[in-house]
């Protein structure tokens, strides 16, 4: 959206080309100084498939209101800003609840190529739509993409929630408590293998 936005905004809303710049730049800007807040509220809360499934929420909602209404699209940008930082903190923590920590690199390394390989393919996708169809239609393609997003998101949660109890979606208190187990069960395993 980011790359194809200065001519959304200058073609839908009237913007000069320097508000259309700010704008577009607005939802990193937003994201970044968002981002430290909504990670240290994940960690203090936990329930990280919740929040995902929240980030892509209010971005469905964000892009829903650029592509329907007039309304102020600062509001918009400021949520999906808000989203991104959300989506970021509690989605790229996963792999750590997931993963062995020598393996961690590698599930990053994953993690990033995809994410890479689908804003390639978007990004190309995109171009392709605004160019024959418009920019209405460009948000449909997004809008359409998070709903496949939110429906993947929810199979998520489903299936951590009736086969491994919540464990992606632990609150911070439970997944304390385990850990707390899991360090005691470990300690009595070496103590009696001594």
């Amino acid at each position: 959206f980011v790359s194809l936005a200065q001519g959304f905004f200058n073609e839908k809303f009237d913007f000069d080309e320097q508000e259309a710049n700010f704008i577009t730049g607005l939802v990193y800007l937003v994201s970044a100084i968002a981002s430290p807040f909504f990670g240290f509220l994940i960690d203090k809360t936990g329930k990280n498939v919740s929040w995902v499934l929240m980030a892509v929420a209010v971005s469905a909602i964000s892009h829903s209101l650029l592509a329907f209404t007039y309304v102020n699209p600062y509001l918009s940008i400021i949520l999906l800003g808000m989203a991104y930082s959300i989506l970021a903190s509690a989605l790229w923590s996963l792999p750590a609840l997931l993963v062995p920590d020598h393996q961690l690199g590698t599930a990053f390394g994953f993690m990033q190529a995809l994410q890479n390989l689908g804003t390639a393919l978007i990004t190309m996708g995109a171009g392709t739509i605004v160019d024959k169809y418009g920019y209405f239609w460009l948000e449909i393609f997004f809008i359409a993409w998070l709903q496949v997003s939110l429906i993947s998101a929810i199979c998520i949660w489903t299936v951590d929630y009736n086969s491994t109890n919540s464990f992606l979606n632990l609150s911070a208190n439970k997944r304390e408590e385990n850990e707390k187990i899991d360090n005691i069960d470990m300690e009595n395993l070496i103590n009696n293998n001594k």
